[in-house]
């Protein structure tokens, strides 16, 4: 049978998954400590609940649906909040949640880009929006701080982009879809180049010199302050409530202590539609990668959508998928989870090397235990292919004197070592 992967998907080997849970651990440990708590949700979803009042706009048509029912697989993790709160009307207020999880999108697979994604949220329901923002946006970058990778800040609003387009003369009376349908081919610029995305606007038929000035715009590589002020010679006196919050924005970040200035940058969109103004997305600092390894945004209006209640909100999500490419998880040699492989010669050693994996264990050492019939030779070669840091040979020797013989792979000596002291002698290796 010839066996093949599923488009956009792939197993993880042992080495990776062990990779995947580390990362894991380290996010949700930031999560924990900037006060957030999880809650966990259906990987289904309603399509009712997935497709409400077009929610997520044009990414509704990357929804995997279940064959047969009024189910589909959840595009992401805020849709499913936003049902979970409409649900339960007993959380206390602010609500600050994380889920780590999986997700799927029927999209086109490319580089760091899988049908099937790991995605680490959170999201703030109610309280100060201004601090909910900033907390948000300080808990994303410590959670890719803990993970060694150094990031770029860039932030803009939705509500600019949709006052730019106006104030450049795009009618938007004979088509109220217009500035969305701009937004979303400026979210490709990712994917496409310069020339493609212009292609792609003079398709709307909005010409040539309109087209200029939407790329110009979002184009520009000026400093904040500079872009500020461009702002205020663009926008009308009753629009500019959008920079004083920008600006905000940017005096709390400075209370978090990073080590860079976040960057306005009005070519953040954000796909989709349920976002009503912050967005903003964290890029390498490298540059390896066009694609953000998190993002998030203000989402205001979508608990509305489910419930008679209006709620402020503001999310961020981490591609703990992208972070495993991006850290080349998959070149990891750490192939087992175990720091020691307790081996014997024969059956009638197996009841003593449970007796030592039993003490092991009980002491929080992760331990492996020989299961197969191979000759000592070949468990030493396993597990030095499993690349183990110690081993615990035992033989009739060793059981009659009431010890094990302990190998270190990384120096390749050996040490008779008495059962009473194996614990104490292995935690002493692992730290020194």
């Amino acid at each position: 049978m010839d066996l093949k992967y599923p488009r956009g998907v792939k197993d993880l080997m042992p080495n990776e998954a062990i990779s995947k849970e580390e990362l894991v651990e380290k996010v949700k440990a930031v999560f924990t400590l900037f006060g957030f708590y999880p809650i966990d949700t259906p990987v289904f979803e309603s399509l009712d609940v997935l497709f409400a009042k077009n929610a997520i706009g044009e990414e509704d048509k990357l929804i995997y649906k279940i064959q047969d029912s009024n189910l589909g697989l959840r595009y992401d993790h805020t849709v499913s909040l936003a049902r979970f709160f409409a649900m339960h009307n007993d959380v206390q207020l602010p609500f600050k949640r994380y889920i780590i999880d999986k997700i799927w999108r029927r999209e086109e697979p490319q580089k760091m880009r899988y049908r099937e994604v790991i995605q680490a949220d959170i999201d703030i329901l109610g309280g100060n929006q201004f601090h909910a923002n900033a907390e948000v946006i300080a808990a994303t970058a410590a959670a890719l701080s803990a993970l060694g990778i150094k990031y770029e800040i860039h932030i803009n609003d939705r509500r600019i982009l949709d006052k730019f387009i106006k104030s450049i003369g795009i009618d938007t009376d004979a088509d109220d879809s217009m500035p969305m349908k701009i937004m979303h081919i400026i979210d490709k610029n990712d994917k496409l180049d310069g020339d493609k995305i212009s292609d792609l606007l003079n398709n709307l038929g909005l010409g040539d010199e309109k087209v200029n000035q939407i790329m110009e715009f979002i184009g520009l590589q000026s400093g904040n302050n500079e872009k500020l002020n461009y702002l205020r010679g663009i926008l009308k006196q009753e629009d500019q409530q959008v920079i004083k919050e920008i600006e905000d924005l940017l005096n709390e970040l400075e209370y978090y202590g990073f080590s860079s200035e976040p960057i306005i940058d009005f070519s953040i969109v954000r796909g989709l539609d349920y976002y009503t103004s912050l967005i903003f997305e964290f890029k390498l600092s490298d540059k390896s990668s066009k694609s953000s390894i998190a993002a998030g945004g203000r989402y205001d209006n979508l608990i509305s959508v489910y419930s008679s209640k209006s709620m402020p909100a503001v999310g961020a999500s981490i591609g703990i998928s992208r972070v495993m490419d991006y850290l080349k998880c998959h070149e990891s040699k750490k192939l087992t989870n175990s720091v020691i492989y307790i081996a014997y010669i024969n059956e009638g050693n197996y009841a003593y090397a449970v007796k030592a994996a039993g003490m092991l264990r009980e002491a929080g050492i992760a331990t492996d235990l020989n299961i197969s019939d191979k000759n000592l030779s070949n468990q030493m070669r396993h597990a030095s292919m499993l690349n183990f840091r110690l081993a615990a040979i035992i033989g009739d020797n060793e059981q009659a004197a009431g010890e094990v013989t302990l190998r270190d792979f990384a120096s390749g000596d050996e040490k008779k070592v008495k059962l009473e002291y194996l614990v104490s002698e292995v935690k002493n290796r692992l730290t020194a």
